[in-house]
């Protein structure tokens, strides 16, 4: 997979390998997993009992956190309707407009939140060897890293 600024100012994801749309295809499941729900209520335990955060604000939330997530999904799904997935070589192309990158942030956020909480792996530094980890564990730390990572090229190339 590689990453490229587009002339538009988004980005431009090549797909390389059917493992690549997978790995793309993760983001809104592991996004889900943490349920988009929660973190408006983990918030909300913050605000007074003054607030209108139960009747206003996690309705709103959760309508938004579910926007950027179906904009990644959307996203996904228009370059895989250019491919057959069935290919050996399922090469591609994703595009992350310059409008839908702050979706992509959040729901690439949304994610990394889920998947710190689930499988809590703390600081990076303080993770000597990845086999110490089971699979579902270290095949989540490996896409959170990745979606780390993409959140830094949206954020350096295309994001205000």
């Amino acid at each position: 997979m590689r990453l490229m600024p587009t002339l538009e100012g988004g980005m431009r994801i090549e797909i390389e390998t059917p493992t690549d749309w997978l790995v793309l295809e993760q983001i809104a499941p592991d996004a889900l997993d943490g349920g988009n729900d929660r973190l408006p209520q983990r918030l909300g335990a913050l605000m007074d009992e003054q607030s209108d955060w139960e009747g206003v604000v996690i309705p709103e939330l959760k309508s938004f956190f579910t926007g950027q997530i179906s904009c990644v999904v959307e996203g996904v799904k228009r370059g895989q309707e250019a491919v057959d997935l069935g290919k050996e070589e399922a090469s591609g192309e994703v595009f992350i407009t310059k409008e839908d990158a702050d979706n992509w942030y959040g729901a690439l956020n949304q994610a990394r939140l889920a998947l710190e909480a689930r499988y809590k792996f703390g600081q990076s530094e303080e993770i000597e060897d990845l086999e110490e980890f089971g699979d579902d564990k270290r095949s989540a730390f490996v896409r959170n890293r990745f979606y780390s990572a993409l959140q830094g090229v949206l954020l350096e190339y295309v994001i205000d």
